[in-house]
């Protein structure tokens, strides 16, 4: 499946772009099988080759950028002869994934300018995006399953909105928030917080925008059902769906869409219905549209009056994000759903591989019993300092804890190979003790938090390279989980969400607090560096439970209105879903 399309000649600094091309060349000619192949191949196809002796000695650069840039998506190029086996692989790896499991990617494609535009101007262009279903809820048991491709045009434009084009709306985020955050040390505190205002309005937009560009679509990321009661209700949809699609000779293809739409009606109104029935996807004559629609609509009246998205219960959905869409929080458009992320289906692929003895129901399983929590390591953070040394030494007294010093990578190493979980506070990522190539050299097996600036966010290398993050190399080292910011966070937030999140997924060492719970801690006294707690009700929105499921309490942090949107919606998982066994 690693095979580069291309020939000896060529740099691996334009394979991914190349991919790309082959993609949308293929799906013109009508060979959906290869263009999700080489669509998937496309995320990460420079990492797959960067340690390759045979692609280091290829440096016929522009050679390569003067095909890519001769070639037309739809004018044909020559078809590989391995592409029937690679794409079998894809469906063998697809099928080997957890059950419990939704895999969905979400990439841009090919676009002819692409060799002529800088990475900024890149994120910005206009593209259309192709949405593939590798594993889902499938109402055709029994019947083999195939990736699905949804094609989508790119979103409208918007001539009032602050961005009017959408792609320049979404990789405007970080940028923005950052500079929100750098105005609070030239300006009075009015100015602060109303352009902190304008980023939460930015950031809401942006979900917005995307909901109203995907539709129906964005149904497709609702995962599947845990409760029985859901469960039942699914099958009856589906039911009534395989009857309908049978009598209009609608092929599995399409019974699986609408299917896969239907399972939560209620989330959707009457135009997106509308849409799905008469998207390009299922293209039905003008009768069956009406048809399909009239069933739609009355089924959703019938059995959905009651429902509401409170707390989606569904098992992980696992996003594969093209890192050209990578800074939208995409988790956002069902913010109490379990989302991971990869960079390509070849992470995904490797870290189930690498830990699938650990992998129960569908979830990474370790008992986070060996913790080392790193605070404050460049010295100049003395007051999150102090925040964070109150938590956790009463909170957890026998975690490791480094405090205002700088592990010596020899240390470093050693926490990364002998504890359960890291968790890093300071500023950036913590590849300041150990650079990205040593990191790869190591087989990491704990869950690791890094709750500092832009710490799992992409970065551009320059022209005609992929971004890279802090988190492929701890995935590529097989770190099973990494939980980091997107962009820039203010300190006293990022501690009581990281509290929030690590104090109710490990449950406290200390005999004193075993009955407390981390939500009902005093946040005013907090900052004043008072540690007490205050009487709270377990059914406001202000209080997050205890729970082992790691994806599930970032769920609920999403849903904690007391803290920013710019911090509950920055914060995200890249890699595998986990279960802490200790709080079970």
């Amino acid at each position: 499946m690693d095979n580069p399309a291309a020939t000896p000649t060529e740099n691996t600094g334009l394979i991914s772009m190349e991919y790309k091309l082959r993609a949308a060349v293929a799906l013109n000619e009508g060979d959906k099988h290869s263009a999700i192949l080489f669509q998937t191949l496309s995320l990460g196809a420079t990492k797959r080759q960067k340690y390759s002796q045979l692609f280091r000695q290829r440096s016929n650069l522009e050679s390569l950028v003067k095909k890519i840039t001769n070639s037309e998506p739809n004018k044909q190029m020559p078809a590989s002869t391995t592409n029937r086996d690679d794409f079998t692989e894809l469906c063998t790896r697809c099928e080997e994934l957890p059950p419990e499991w939704t895999v969905i990617q979400i990439v841009k494609e090919y676009t002819p300018v692409a060799t002529c535009l800088k990475h900024e101007e890149l994120l910005r262009e206009p593209t259309s995006i192709w949405l593939t279903v590798f594993r889902c809820s499938d109402p055709c048991e029994g019947a083999p399953f195939e990736p699905i491709l949804i094609p989508l045009d790119p979103p409208q434009e918007k001539p009032t909105a602050q961005y009017p084009n959408y792609f320049e709306h979404v990789a405007s985020i970080p940028c923005e928030v950052r500079n929100a955050i750098a105005i609070e040390a030239t300006t009075s505190t009015s100015n602060q917080t109303s352009r902190l205002e304008i980023v939460e309005e930015l950031i809401s937009t942006a979900v917005q925008r995307t909901r109203e560009w995907l539709g129906p679509w964005s149904n497709v990321l609702v995962g599947k059902f845990r409760s029985p009661i859901d469960q039942q209700l699914e099958n009856e949809i589906f039911n009534q769906i395989e009857e309908f699609c049978i009598h209009h000779h609608i092929n599995r293809t399409g019974q699986r869409l609408v299917s896969l739409v239907a399972r939560r009606l209620d989330l959707l109104d009457d135009f997106q219905l509308f849409e799905l029935c008469c998207s390009d996807q299922l293209d039905l004559d003008d009768a069956t549209v009406e048809a399909l629609y009239t069933l739609l609509a009355n089924m959703k009246f019938q059995k959905f009056q009651d429902k509401k998205e409170e707390q989606l219960n569904c098992y992980p959905v696992l996003l594969i994000i093209d890192e050209l869409l990578d800074s939208l929080p995409w988790e956002m458009l069902h913010p109490t759903g379990e989302f991971s992320r990869f960079s390509n289906f070849a992470t995904l692929s490797e870290l189930f591989r690498t830990h699938a003895k650990q992998i129960k129901g569908g979830y990474f399983t370790l008992s986070a019993k060996q913790c080392c929590t790193i605070i404050n390591p460049d010295k100049n953070l003395d007051k999150m300092s102090a925040r964070l040394q109150m938590f956790y030494k009463a909170w957890y007294p026998n975690f490791e804890l480094l405090i205002d010093k700088a592990p010596e990578e020899s240390e470093f190493r050693r926490i990364l190979q002998s504890s359960n979980v890291l968790i890093y506070n300071g500023h950036g990522s913590g590849l300041q003790f150990m650079n990205g190539e040593t990191l790869l050299q190591h087989d990491i097996n704990c869950v690791t938090f890094l709750f500092g600036c832009d710490s799992v966010r992409l970065h551009s290398n320059g022209l005609f390279t992929e971004m890279v993050g802090t988190h492929m190399y701890y995935n590529a080292a097989h770190c099973p989980t990494v939980i980091g910011a997107l962009w820039v966070l203010t300190d006293l937030f990022t501690d009581i969400y990281s509290m929030l999140l690590v104090g109710n997924w490990i449950p406290s060492t200390n005999p004193i607090y075993t009955k407390h719970n981390i939500s009902s801690l005093d946040t005013v006294a907090f900052k004043a560096g008072k540690w007490q707690f205050k009487n709270i009700s377990t059914t406001t929105k202000s209080f997050i439970g205890k729970h082992p499921n790691l994806l599930r309490l970032m769920g609920d942090c999403r849903m904690f209105y007391h803290l920013p949107q710019r911090i509950r919606c920055a914060l995200v998982c890249r890699g595998l879903p986990v279960i802490n066994e200790a709080c079970i």
